[in-house]
């Protein structure tokens, strides 16, 4: 039994930042019934070179599949009918949609008092820029973020490489459901939550907001640098490289004893912790000098020994082998394939995947008839487009 077995989340959602708040839920034990279009949702298309990977499937294991036509008000009026006896309804459509079909938070609400209803957009329900669609690339750049990441002195653009808009917008959706449901129990009513792509790409700018609050600093590139710290970044060896978290005087001298280099730790320019910062260029190359005298592999045990933290630069193949991650179980398996679990450990109530990606359409039967649809009923539905039952692919 999951932590939050018994609750049942109506996912509308597409693409990633929705879907990714809904997926942390069920993977915590609701039971999420993604609600998608007859044709199915668009990231089904979204494919590798090779075919062999469909980004739809990492977000949408572990909920059941259903398919409805919301433009039609026979499939509008079966989401209403769910949304009685549903806890959570999610949805990420641009503002205004949702209540265009009838089913925004005044009409579901007024259905279920309960309902804990959470809106994702891409810059929120108000403001001059709310009717714009949102993309991660789009608020990653509008938040400030791509104009420092990149290599110091670089005058090109670059984005996290990871969709974090998307990705913190969900997790941030997720915690502002679970919040809501706690003042349920004390109020007996839901409400609406909501957040942003932008501002959730805003909240992860800790360290560059606070530097422009406090002195009026705006932030450049810094490549893997550490702003307040060195070394406290990749530093290159023998035969690759290894990573160094060195934030501090008493850190300091302990990594220049692990690099048999007792010395350097009150030499000139390199003695304070603000003088490594403005000498970081000599720095590097003084320390990468003497760490191409031996492997990777060979220093870590050494930087261990004295409590320096340090780690090997992996690519996405090496992280998942490494025996760390191994043991914490983060990957999962659900029909036959392998999944990343939300890396949240609940040791009484523990995440668990319970189901791979449904099919478009997978369980439109068997939810419909949870919610009081007769057979003929459905038969109905399927027959005028307003709702679909399971086929295998969507047409490119």
């Amino acid at each position: 039994m999951g932590a939050l077995s018994g609750l049942r989340v109506l996912d509308c959602t597409h693409v990633i930042a929705g879907a990714y708040c809904s997926l942390i839920l069920a993977d915590l034990g609701a039971d999420v019934i993604k609600i998608e279009p007859p044709a199915g949702e668009s990231t089904r298309g979204m494919r590798g070179a090779g075919g062999g990977f469909r980004a739809f499937d990492y977000v949408n294991r572990n909920k059941r599949t259903i398919a409805l036509d919301l433009g039609a008000e026979a499939g509008a009026d079966a989401v209403r009918r769910l949304a009685g006896t549903a806890d959570v309804f999610v949805e990420n459509y641009r503002p205004g949609a949702m209540d265009r079909m009838g089913l925004g938070y005044d009409r579901l609400s007024a259905i279920n008092p309960k309902l804990v209803y959470c809106s994702v957009s891409g810059f929120g329900l108000d403001g001059p820029y709310r009717e714009r669609g949102g993309f991660d690339l789009v608020t990653q750049a509008m938040s400030g973020i791509m104009s420092f990441v990149g290599e110091a002195g670089s005058d090109k653009p670059c984005s996290t490489a990871v969709p974090i808009s998307d990705l913190n917008a969900g997790a941030f959706a997720a915690v502002g459901v679970l919040a809501a449901l706690q003042s349920r129990h004390a109020t007996g009513r839901g409400q609406h939550v909501e957040t942003s792509l932008l501002e959730s790409a805003l909240a992860y700018t800790i360290w560059e907001t606070g530097m422009y609050l406090s002195t009026g600093e705006v932030a450049g590139r810094n490549g893997a640098r550490h702003r307040l710290a060195a070394p406290y970044e990749p530093l290159k060896t023998a035969d690759g490289h290894v990573v160094v978290g060195v934030n501090s005087q008493r850190l300091w001298k302990r990594f220049c004893e692990a690099l048999d280099e007792p010395g350097l730790a009150d030499e000139p320019g390199f003695d304070t912790p603000a003088a490594r910062v403005r000498n970081r260029d000599a720095l590097e190359a003084r320390l990468e000098a003497v760490l191409a005298r031996d492997t990777t592999a060979n220093w870590l045990p050494k930087f261990e020994a004295v409590g320096v933290p340090a780690g090997p630069l992996n690519n996405i193949a090496q992280a998942w082998d490494d025996p760390q991650i191994k043991a914490r179980g983060l990957l999962g398996e659900a029909d036959g394939r392998r999944f990343v679990k939300t890396p949240i450990k609940l040791h009484e109530t523990p995440v668990a995947l319970t189901r791979g990606p449904g099919e478009v359409g997978q369980h439109t039967r068997e939810v419909l008839a949870e919610a009081g649809y007769s057979p003929e009923e459905i038969e109905g539905l399927v027959a005028t487009g307003a709702a679909a039952t399971e086929r295998k692919e969507v047409p490119a």
